[in-house]
């Protein structure tokens, strides 16, 4: 099974799933980074909409890319039960983000970047979508050896480093980039009863 047959085939228990990785209170340390009051941002690996909607209360538009479209449809029939009318959900990758060179004011992308392949080309096309001076927010977990999510996640990647995060930020371009610690972490178990806890990290930087 792909990982974008694994995340269709779960779209609508992910909601239920995701919380018992994470709190609830991760979204806000998140959106806690920037004003988006009025601003135009992208939700990249959006799933059904942890980010997406927390934004949607102060952005003037979402733009809510998943490779999954049965994540997208959870998000969409979630958005219009609250009547958000400016979230806008797309099917694309990280990797290829479809769309415009400078037309975001702030990219999030949470949880998402360990199922990328290329990370690091991910954050490049992040830089390319934001305006200038446009903040990009990435929320994910630290480098960890719960070696059981790649095979029953599908995730690529077993966390990151400061040093992975910071470089492929520079690298890209971003500058005034900063790692903020969280007290938050992130917990799992196998199939087989294994247990994994990481950190959560957010990294910020700017487009100049």
């Amino acid at each position: 099974m792909s990982s974008v047959n694994y995340f269709d085939s779960i779209a609508d228990k992910w909601n239920v799933i995701r919380s018992e990785y994470f709190e609830e209170k991760l979204k806000y340390a998140i959106t806690s980074k920037v004003q988006v009051v009025d601003k135009i941002c992208a939700d990249l690996g959006c799933g059904t909409g942890f980010v997406s909607l927390e934004l949607s209360e102060k952005a003037k538009l979402v733009f809510s890319l998943d490779r999954s479209r049965n994540m997208l449809k959870e998000l969409n029939n979630a958005s219009q039960k609250l009547g958000r009318k400016n979230i806008y959900p797309i099917t694309g990758s990280m990797e290829e983000i479809p769309l415009f060179d400078n037309s975001m004011d702030a990219v999030f992308t949470n949880m998402a970047l360990h199922h990328v392949e290329k990370p690091d080309k991910a954050i490049k096309e992040m830089y390319r979508i934001l305006n200038t001076d446009g903040i990009v927010v990435i929320s994910d977990v630290k480098k960890h050896n719960g070696y059981w999510a790649i095979e029953e996640m599908h995730d690529v990647w077993l966390g990151f480093s400061d040093k992975q995060i910071t470089d492929w930020l520079s690298e890209a371009g971003f500058s005034n980039i900063q790692i903020h610690k969280t007290d938050l972490s992130c917990k799992g178990y196998s199939s087989k009863g294994e247990y994994t806890e990481t950190g959560i990290f957010i990294a910020t930087g700017i487009k100049r």
